[in-house]
Parts: structure tokens; C-alpha cells; sequence
């Protein structure tokens, strides 16, 4: 069999059909596949991104929540400006229970952080060791938070010798002086 240029041109055109329809159906079309293979893929990062952010935001929710919580606790220990002058007199109320002179009360400069005042008094206490240590136990148990700081005991030697309360010898009375804080709800006007 003689091939002629007929035969050779249909050969060509035959062998080119494939070739063309595979550089201009087949390519292109193999080019959108992986272009959106591609932009699959990212959504499915964008989805599993999603889910770990919608995860947590629940936990933070959560957090919050929480935080809210321990936040109105926190607020039932903290007097308002008014209840103040309660607690000075709770703490007088204190210091004669257990058998105390309190010689003075100053306040001191008021501080403002976040919402809450705090406002030191200076106090000065005379009496026996153990009422002063029951003193401070009862500070401690009020359910309002007070912070005491500068503690100074010093035994009171001129007082402490032969004196007598009830046919009793005092052989330990002690001046104490300390610092109080006590903390409030301040202005409001930080807090948004």
C-alpha cells in the first residue's frame, strides 16, 4: 500500500484531533478540576478553622460566664461607700469584744483602681496579746474583705507592770498599731 499526500494529510488530521482536543477540552478542563480541587480544599480548611474557633468561643463563653460569676461573689464582699461607716463601727464592735481600747482611728488617702476604692485607716489598739490575736481572728471571719497591713506590736511596759483588772495581775498588755483596708465600690466611671 502506496501512502499519498491524501492519505498522509487525513493521517495528520487524524493524529491532530486528539492532539488538539486534548490541548484545548481536555487541559483546560483538567485545570478547572484542580482549581477547584484547590479552592475545595481551602474551604475545607476554612470549615475546620470555623469549627475550632466556633469550639472556642464556647469555651470563652464559658470563661465568662464563670468570671461573671465569681465577679457577683466578689461584689457581696466588697460594702458600698455607705456600708463604710458599718464597718468602722462592726470593728469597734470588735475591739471592745475582745476587751480592747482602741486609742485611734485616722483615714488615711483614699485610692480608686478599677471600679473599687480602697480606704486605709490607721488604727491604734491597746490590750493583752490574746485579745489583740482574737481581734484580728474576728477581722478576718467578716464576710466583708479587709486587708491588714503594717501590723507593729509593742509591749507597753509601763502599763504591763502590777496592773490589776478584776483581781487579776495583767503581765502582758501590748499597743498595736496597724493599717486597714477596706475596700468599696468606687465610681463607676472607668468600667464600660
Amino acid at each position: 500500500m502506496k501512502l499519498g499526500i491524501r492519505e498522509i494529510a487525513f493521517l495528520l488530521v487524524l493524529a491532530a484531533i486528539p492532539v488538539a482536543a486534548w490541548y484545548f477540552v481536555f487541559e483546560p478542563r483538567n485545570q478547572d478540576i484542580e482549581q477547584s480541587r484547590q479552592e475545595i480544599s481551602k474551604m475545607e480548611r476554612t470549615l475546620l478553622r470555623l469549627d475550632q474557633l466556633t469550639t472556642e468561643v464556647g469555651d470563652v463563653r464559658e470563661a465568662i460566664s464563670e468570671a461573671e460569676v465569681r465577679l457577683a461573689d466578689f461584689r457581696q464582699n466588697i460594702p458600698d461607700a455607705d456600708e463604710v461607716d458599718d464597718m468602722l463601727a462592726e470593728i469597734h464592735r470588735i475591739g471592745e469584744r475582745n476587751a480592747l481600747s482602741i486609742a485611734s482611728i485616722r483615714a488615711l488617702a483614699q485610692s480608686e483602681d478599677q471600679g473599687y476604692a480602697e480606704i486605709p485607716l490607721s488604727i491604734e489598739i491597746e490590750g493583752e496579746f490574746k485579745g489583740i490575736y482574737r481581734f484580728l481572728i474576728d477581722l478576718e471571719r467578716l464576710p466583708r474583705i479587709i486587708r491588714v497591713q503594717n501590723l507593729e506590736l509593742e509591749r507597753n511596759m509601763v502599763e504591763s507592770r502590777g496592773r490589776k483588772i478584776d483581781d487579776e495581775v495583767i503581765h502582758g498588755l501590748i499597743d498595736a498599731s496597724m493599717t486597714l483596708v477596706i475596700y468599696c465600690e468606687g465610681s463607676r466611671g472607668g468600667d464600660a
